[in-house]
């Protein structure tokens, strides 16, 4: 037996000594130039086919499918906040988030509760001697062998603490608190994201469509130049401008149709679905601009220190700040508890192999011993001296609450200044809209007049073209100032914390 025990302590020995820490260098590149080769991949054999590139993991390219939708039916705003709220994985993200904070109240909750631990220990142990008689000289070996089972049953309880798990149970609670309201805050974002992406898709499909009127007028101006060259009072070079101008509608139109696809592809992202959607979205020129703001500017902006998520966050968190202060105050104060415990030992213990007296090769003496105590205790546990650390822990509990308590300052002033900014966009945007239409108005009346007066002789394609170009930029203006208004209306409800749901915008 103790020839097999050497063994593998040998054994052992070598295992430890070939897997010490160092030899783990291995798993990282040989030097700064090597690439790091996976394992199982093929080594390169020259510094000519070095490559920095990792091999393929195909279980990465499983993307999230698309939405169920019906590819044929056009979607509202309101359909499409909705597909957001259920598919955008930060809502998922946020959901967890607020699971742990409600976790991690159950967690001190349970402090106040003892703590009751089983611990069951067994074991076996050989001894091997070789033993001389004084008086007879003769040798033998004594031989012990011994087994046994210890178990233990422990309670412990911290009875008082002066407060220091009510303090960290309350700065749970208001994290919990901050955490859900962070939750409804996600939801909110994403709303208002899915609603400023939804108006600037439908501001390009208005650039789009006013591109396609501009290569109507450009090829209207074209066709008149071409007739009158015919006509034979035409020339080349009006031709030319107008075919110019053509080039530009038709690049314009490209353009558009560009921007377009963007505003797509930043619609789908805001609602967190898979990049290869294809869904049919309601033309927003349909959503009627809203009215000019009416309430007071300090109504709004009161009404919006009432109802922003951020600004709850932050009281919650400045409450969490200072409980943790109460917390660490009481670190400094004793504890009593108190301790009880029961053990059982049950085991058995033999001696073989005695050494040789007379006639006598060998003997066994056996025994099996066993014992149970309890034990309760009662105490009080004084800090004396740490070092200072829990004077820096109460120091920077108190930091953090004068760190939340200036972030709500600054939020309180972050959103009334949102609130001034989007009251005067909406404002700007809507005045905008209305000269805009005025000048597309007065600029169709213009262009029609002109391009009649050239087409008959009376006028030339100079004016033509200027009057098409002042028709397009009037047309933009009114395109730009509807979708901004749209997207600062949006941006207004978002500042007031009134984005809740998805008929948000359709109000």
């Amino acid at each position: 037996m103790l020839r097999i025990l050497r063994r593998a302590f040998g054994l052992a020995t070598v295992l430890l000594t070939a897997g010490c820490a160092t030899s783990s260098l291995d798993l990282a590149p040989a030097t700064p130039g090597t690439p790091f080769v996976p394992p199982g991949a093929p080594a390169p054999i020259e510094m000519s086919e070095v490559d920095f590139g990792l091999p393929a993991r195909p279980a990465l390219a499983v993307v999230q499918p698309p939405p169920a939708t019906d590819p044929v039916r056009v979607h509202t705003l309101p359909e499409l906040i909705d597909i957001a709220q259920t598919t955008n994985p930060t809502t998922r993200i946020a959901w967890e988030q607020a699971r742990q904070a409600a976790l991690a109240v159950g967690i001190v909750k349970a402090s106040y509760l003892p703590v009751v631990t089983a611990t069951v220990l067994g074991g076996y142990q050989y001894t091997s001697s070789s033993q001389t008689l004084p008086l007879t000289g003769r040798t033998g070996n004594l031989g012990t062998e011994a087994t046994g089972t210890v178990s233990t049953a422990a309670l412990q309880w911290l009875l008082f603490d002066f407060g220091q798990r009510d303090a960290l149970a309350k700065a749970a609670g208001k994290l919990s608190l901050a955490s859900n309201i962070s939750f409804n805050a996600v939801h909110q974002k994403i709303i208002y994201d899915v609603g400023r992406q939804f108006y600037e898709f439908g501001a390009a499909r208005e650039r789009v469509r006013i591109a396609g009127a501009s290569q109507r007028d450009a090829r209207a101006v074209l066709d008149a130049a071409e007739s009158r060259l015919h006509q034979g009072v035409g020339t080349t070079v009006e031709v030319a401008q107008a075919k110019q101008m053509l080039a530009q509608a038709d690049f314009d139109l490209v353009q558009g149709r560009n921007a377009e696809r963007d505003s797509y592809n930043g619609l789908i992202g805001a609602m967190g679905v898979s990049p290869v959607t294809r869904i049919r979205v309601e033309d927003a020129s349909v959503h009627p601009l809203p009215p000019l703001v009416g309430a007071p500017l300090e109504t709004l902006v009161g009404t919006a220190l009432r109802h922003r998520p951020d600004l709850q966050v932050a009281v919650a968190t400045a409450q969490a700040s200072r409980a943790g202060v109460a917390a660490a105050e009481a670190d400094f104060l004793p504890k009593v508890f108190t301790s009880v415990s029961g053990n059982s030992v049950n085991g058995r213990l033999s001696v073989t192999s005695l050494p040789i007296v007379g006639n006598v090769g060998s003997s066994a003496l056996g025994t099996s011993p066993g014992s149970s105590n309890v034990t309760v205790l009662g105490g009080v546990s004084v800090p004396i001296f740490d070092g200072g650390v829990r004077a820096a822990r109460l120091e920077e509990a108190r930091s953090r609450t004068a760190q939340a308590e200036d972030t709500f300052i600054r939020l309180q002033q972050d959103a009334a200044r949102e609130v001034v900014v989007s009251v005067d966009a909406l404002k700007s945007a809507l005045a905008a809209f209305r000269a805009a239409t005025t000048l597309v108005a007065a600029s169709a009346v213009s262009y029609d007049a002109t391009l009649s007066a050239y087409r008959s002789g009376a006028g030339t394609i100079t004016a033509a073209l200027e009057a098409q170009r002042a028709l397009l930029a009037a047309r933009n203006a009114r395109g730009q100032a509807h979708g901004t208004a749209q997207i600062a209306a949006a941006t207004l409800a978002f500042a007031m914390g009134s984005a809740t749901n998805a008929r948000a915008f359709s109000r």
